[in-house]
């Protein structure tokens, strides 16, 4: 098997995981009567592990390479899944989370760093073109659960992530690490040296904005289509054509991007993303959702690709790994965890997640605002 194959299936089993857990763990709190503020410490734990390791894992993924990495980091995560089908109380279930968002988190900016330094080195692939694959994954995944849930219980979920990431393990075994100049330095010292560059920190900072904005899409899409009537098995349906949707513009995300510019792509995806909140914030029957769903490609996928392509371009190549951890901690990190705790203030006070979408709506076009003027179209050279 073939190094790029072998990332495609890595891909595939990984999002599989993703899609089993992540659009569905509120629902889970929900299921242990969890309180909202324990609901969201729960929500914000990955985030927060995000924010705190990426940028030391970062720093190891290209000091000791990326294979070994996903081979530890998958096994354990793997492993780690498990622990939520113990009867544990709040505090065990910190511990999980924990636990398992210290080796999940470092994943897939490893996998995103292999995917640029395979389309750096062979012009027939892109960036997109090998993710697509990640999004054939959530897809796939997302609708199976979705039933399997009705059928059982909730729990289901974490069998279902810890068989994905077992599998995305062996198969990191036929992956090659690319040969690079290999770093040196130590890792927060190193992530200063990555973000002096002032384009790359306003960025980040409108990537946090963003997150912060669109994390209820991410966290509380179940309980807003319950909120309205909408069982189990319609998330799943929801989710699934989500992932769907991914597809073609991960695939043809590096044409657009090539014919619009970057600029003007992020612009485009940031705007989808408020419109899309604003339609969620009007519509009451949860099948009528299915139609907006056709704008997640455009509201996180070329999105997401723009953002990776971005830093890729700012940051010096023997820090790929560093670049993008930044990256991850910015939308997965920090983001998450304000956009988590925003969401589960209101949601306590009695606001639906209706109305949420339309706060959020505000706040990311703010963000529109802030692209249009002040991000540049010329990209500076990466400060080494």
């Amino acid at each position: 098997m073939n190094k790029v194959t072998a990332l495609r299936i890595v891909y595939f089993l990984v999002f599989c995981c993703t899609g089993a857990w992540l659009p569905k763990l509120y629902d889970y709190c929900v299921y242990k009567q969890l309180s909202g503020v324990q609901s969201a410490f729960i929500l914000s734990t990955t985030p927060i592990m995000m924010f705190a390791i990426q940028p030391v894992y970062g720093f190891l993924a290209d000091k000791l390479g990326h294979k070994k990495t996903l081979l530890l980091s998958t096994l354990l995560a793997a492993a780690s899944y498990l622990g939520y089908l113990f009867n544990i109380g709040f505090a065990g279930l910190i511990v999980v989370t924990i636990i398992m968002s210290l080796f999940y988190n470092t994943i897939q900016p490893v996998l995103d760093s292999m995917a640029l330094q395979i389309a750096k080195s062979n012009p027939k692939f892109s960036y997109g073109s090998l993710r697509f694959y990640g999004a054939a994954g959530f897809a796939f995944t997302t609708i199976i659960t979705g039933q399997v849930i009705d059928a059982i219980d909730i729990t289901v979920i974490f069998v279902v992530s810890s068989i994905t990431m077992l599998l995305a393990f062996v198969f990191c075994f036929f992956l090659k690490d690319e040969l690079h100049e290999k770093s040196t330095g130590s890792g927060y010292g190193n992530v200063w040296s990555v973000i002096k560059n002032r384009s790359l920190l306003f960025l980040l900072f409108c990537v946090f904005l963003v997150s912060m904005g669109a994390t209820t899409i991410w966290n509380f899409y179940s309980a807003y289509l319950k909120e309205n009537g909408a069982t189990d098995s319609l998330v799943g349906y929801g989710l699934s054509f989500q992932g769907l949707c991914e597809l073609p513009v991960f695939y043809f995300s590096a044409r657009i991007i090539l014919r619009l510019g970057l600029k003007t792509t992020l612009l485009i995806t940031v705007l989808a993303t408020v419109i899309r909140m604003i339609l969620y914030h009007f519509i009451k029957t949860p099948v009528a959702t299915l139609p907006v769903e056709l704008l997640h490609g455009f509201s996180w996928s070329l999105f997401w690709v723009v953002c990776v392509e971005y830093v890729n371009k700012l940051v010096d190549e023997h820090w790929l790994a560093t670049g993008q951890s930044l990256l991850y901690a910015a939308y997965f990190g920090v983001g998450a965890i304000a956009g988590n705790y925003w969401a589960s203030y209101f949601i306590d006070k009695g606001m639906k997640v209706a109305d949420l979408f339309l706060l959020n709506a505000g706040i990311t076009g703010l963000v529109a605002l802030l692209v249009l003027l002040f991000l540049k179209k010329k990209i500076p050279d990466p400060v080494a």
